[in-house]
């Protein structure tokens, strides 16, 4: 089991310190943020928790809260119709400079790291489809290796018509895209994916989080559950959910069987770090034994239980990092 090979494929990497106290003071604002939770995100801290952790490589989606940017922005416009119109054209010029600049700073750091790959985050709603569609195409020539959406950030469903033509990209080059899921916005219900789905079946679909329903199983799950059987490009993330197994409140067989159902063959390993351990912990939340490095405790946890889930060896080599490579192509070399 020392050997396994493990890739956190969704994790959130912060160019400095300033960015990854952004999260904190703006992203998720002081009283989200866990007491006491000292992480940034940084490559520095990414480093450290893989060498705590024995996670072998890293995948960061870059998340930059574009449509947040450009809500609270709409505020400082002028009345005037033809000066406001200027303004939120700047605004939006802007954004598009700060999301191409993040996506930009991952790749840097993918070419210096290789145990370290990148999806690129863009936002069709604030950029226009036309220029979200040529940053992925410039990302790409860079490294990237996929596309992150977040539709609670960009206050539409996956089947809004101004996320067709990334589809329709993501589709011919075989490039897979990413979603956020939760309950915490109608916007991000599995479900709101299905009418894009069925028109882009070929899709590369990836829904973080299993549904990250607040009880394992709900609705939330049940739709990521009903679009996987029924299209066979769906794909899932473990990030928030096996600690859930550490903490008790899911077995580890009815875990397994859940995995099992989505296809254990189109399951990824994930912690959402550095959300995972920013986030205060459920009520179930049981501590780590003393010498696990408290920065990186939900993330120690869910490694712990991919290693001891009553899985298969292949099962959970896929779910560790072989089904992941196999999406995207990323071949880091094992960090030991």
């Amino acid at each position: 089991m020392s050997e396994l090979e493990i890739i956190d494929m969704h994790c959130h990497l912060q160019r400095d310190a300033e960015h990854g106290q952004e999260i904190r003071d703006y992203f998720l604002t002081p009283h989200l943020v866990k007491p006491g939770a000292p992480n940034l995100g940084t490559l520095d801290e990414f480093q450290e928790l893989m060498a705590a952790t024995g996670i072998s490589a890293m995948n960061a989606l870059m998340f930059t809260w574009s449509g947040r940017y450009f809500r609270h922005g709409l505020y400082t416009l002028p009345d005037d119709p033809e000066e406001r119109a200027t303004g939120e054209a700047d605004l939006r010029r802007r954004i598009l400079r700060r999301i191409s600049a993040n996506n930009d700073w991952a790749a840097s750091v993918a070419r210096e790291h290789p145990e370290v790959g990148y999806f690129a985050g863009v936002n069709p709603v604030v950029m226009g489809p036309e220029a979200a569609l040529a940053e992925i195409e410039a990302q790409r020539a860079k490294g990237a290796l996929g596309v992150k959406i977040v539709p609670s950030d960009m206050g539409v469903t996956g089947s809004d018509p101004r996320l067709f033509p990334i589809y329709e990209y993501c589709i011919e080059q075989d490039v897979p895209v990413l979603t956020e899921t939760g309950g915490h916005s109608p916007n991000c219900r599995p479900g709101g994916f299905a009418d894009a789905l069925a028109k882009f079946p070929a899709l590369k679909l990836v829904f973080a989080h299993f549904g990250h329903d607040k009880e394992f199983g709900g609705p939330l799950d049940r739709e990521v559950l009903d679009l996987a059987g029924a299209y066979e490009n769906v794909h899932t993330d473990t990030s928030l959910r096996l600690h859930e197994v550490a903490d008790g409140s899911v077995e580890p067989e009815d875990m397994v069987k859940h995995l099992r159902a989505l296809g254990t063959e189109r399951v990824m390993f994930g912690t959402n770090y550095v959300f995972s351990d920013l986030l205060p912990e459920r009520p179930a939340h049981k501590p780590a034994p003393a010498d696990v490095d408290p920065r990186f405790t939900q993330v120690w946890k869910s490694v712990q239980v991919l290693k001891t889930l009553p899985l298969t060896d292949d099962e959970r080599a896929g779910i560790a990092a072989g089904n992941f490579k196999r999406l995207t192509g990323f071949n880091p070399p094992m960090a030991r």
